[in-house]
């Protein structure tokens, strides 16, 4: 597998720049607002504490951020199950992602590094290589699926139901591929009656097009 790595810098702020999308690589608040966001929005936490085994869909892996918040969900709920599907058109390398968690997680910027991140980190050189790989870690295993492609057409490779979908990735008008009627209804199709979906954008346009492809859209508190 795999795809062209991302073109990322370092702003003087010191978070990875994404120039080929004039956005940033992942939120200045980190693992807070993946875990306020996407964890809390979904309500992984009652929904793991209930024994329920929990199938997410997410587009766009980047850093692995909203994979990591959900998987600490799973270990401090000690029962229930995650099964997590990323698709992503630039997944960095396994060296440029070890640089990268290292570099943020000395400046408290991504939490402390704990056995959760050493885990991506040591599956994720297969998950890239192969599109499928595991996390062991606390008695749980969760399988890891990882698709390289873009939007639509990467969605329409997944055979699955997905109980939460992560909607993430570059803001819509950096990247409005990611973020078409075309991607709504696949993810429309991918999910599971009484499926979750959590994004951190408010954008009119998105609520729109979710609200066409099936979905019952409703504006959330935000992060910070």
């Amino acid at each position: 597998m795999g795809g062209r790595e991302p073109n990322l810098i370092w702003s003087d702020e010191g978070v990875p720049f994404a120039p080929d999308y004039d956005d940033v690589y992942y939120s200045r608040s980190g693992m807070e607002q993946g875990d306020l966001v996407f964890v809390q929005g979904s309500d992984l936490p009652a929904r793991l504490g209930r024994g329920e085994s929990i199938t997410i869909l997410e587009t766009g892996l980047g850093l692995g951020v909203n994979l990591l918040a959900a998987v600490r969900a799973l270990l401090e709920a000690g029962r229930g199950a995650l099964c997590h599907t990323s698709i992503e058109l630039h997944p960095l390398s396994p060296a440029t992602m070890a640089e990268v968690h290292g570099r943020l997680g000395r400046l408290g910027r991504l939490g402390r590094t704990d056995e959760a991140t050493e885990a991506f980190l040591r599956a994720y050189p297969e998950l890239l290589e192969e599109g499928e790989a595991t996390l062991s870690l606390g008695g749980h295993v969760v399988p890891l699926r990882l698709v390289v492609g873009d939007g639509a057409a990467a969605l329409r490779r997944l055979e699955f139901r997905a109980d939460a979908i992560f909607l993430d990735g570059f803001a819509p008008a950096r990247n409005p591929e990611l973020w078409s009627p075309e991607v709504f209804a696949e993810l429309a199709r991918l999910a599971r009656p009484g499926a979750s979906l959590a994004t951190y954008t408010a954008a009119g346009a998105v609520r729109a097009g979710l609200d066409r492809a099936g979905f019952e859209v409703k504006r959330c508190e935000g992060f910070g």
